[in-house]
């Protein structure tokens, strides 16, 4: 008898190591209570997949992200080694920009530097992004969830009501995938320091918060606007190992800017 229920407790764990987890979230119309499907999430073992409903689908595994195009059959690779080439032909790109402007009278110059100084990651400088515990509490599909306030370079720009990853199942998955494109994306930023002015501080925001948003709804002039995402489903399931690879006959496209480009 104890050997059966070891037996059944190993499996048990067995499916608990290996099961995955499902999330899908849609666009909410406040004012006429419709909702469309934004999102389509799959995470495993540190691995992510996350389908649109035009098809476009992005996937992370390992330390790399890869951009699948299901209507052209085709996918884009964002590695490091990727991210070391854009990075050369941006640099010599803006060099050349750089020259080219200095060639143009001071005023000029100083218009086209302001234009595309925040584009171009010529000024070099992060956006600051913190969020703001607000001290309410709600239910999104029965999901107990604490209000926050997203603040970007000091404006408000979303609410967010997260339910901790304590609460959640599947927790470990999500924490994973999270801690994996972090490290990832850390990697790329060395490359092109112009992504780490982008989203250098989104990771810490998000470690902040120390949970999922099951709701994001943005702010409008400083107030909520009349839209929100919502998470619909949140489900624990084993997830079919081929849902994390190239599928079979796709070719490799080049990323823009990138090798051969």
């Amino acid at each position: 008898m104890k050997r059966i229920a070891l037996i059944a407790s190993g499996l048990l764990a067995a499916q608990a190591a290996s099961a995955g987890v499902y999330v899908e979230t849609v666009d909410h119309n406040i004012a006429t209570g419709t909702t469309e499907l934004k999102q389509k999430m799959y995470v495993q073992n540190g691995s992510g997949r996350f389908v649109d409903p035009e098809g476009r689908t992005s996937l992370i595994k390992n330390d790399t992200m890869y951009i699948i195009d299901d209507t052209e059959k085709s996918y884009i690779v964002f590695d490091k080694a990727t991210m070391q080439a854009v990075a050369q032909k941006l640099s010599a790109a803006m060099d050349k920009m750089k020259e080219q402007m200095a060639k143009l009278p001071p005023e000029q110059r100083a218009q086209m530097e302001q234009a595309m100084g925040g584009a171009m990651g010529m000024q070099g400088k992060a956006h600051t992004v913190d969020v703001a515990a607000t001290g309410k509490s709600d239910t999104v599909n029965g999901r107990a969830c604490k209000v926050w306030d997203v603040t970007r370079d000091g404006q408000l720009d979303e609410q967010i009501c997260v339910v901790p990853y304590a609460s959640l199942p599947g927790k470990e998955n999500f924490q994973q995938i999270f801690a994996n494109f972090s490290k990832m994306f850390e990697e790329m930023s060395k490359s092109v320091p112009m992504l780490s002015g982008m989203m250098a501080n989104e990771f810490s925001a998000q470690a902040k918060i120390g949970g999922f948003p099951v709701r994001q709804r943005p702010y409008e002039n400083g107030k909520l606007g009349g839209a929100e995402t919502l998470v619909k489903e949140w489900r624990e399931e084993a997830i079919p190992d081929s849902m994390f690879e190239i599928p079979t006959g796709y070719k490799q496209k080049q990323l823009p800017m990138g090798p051969g480009q």
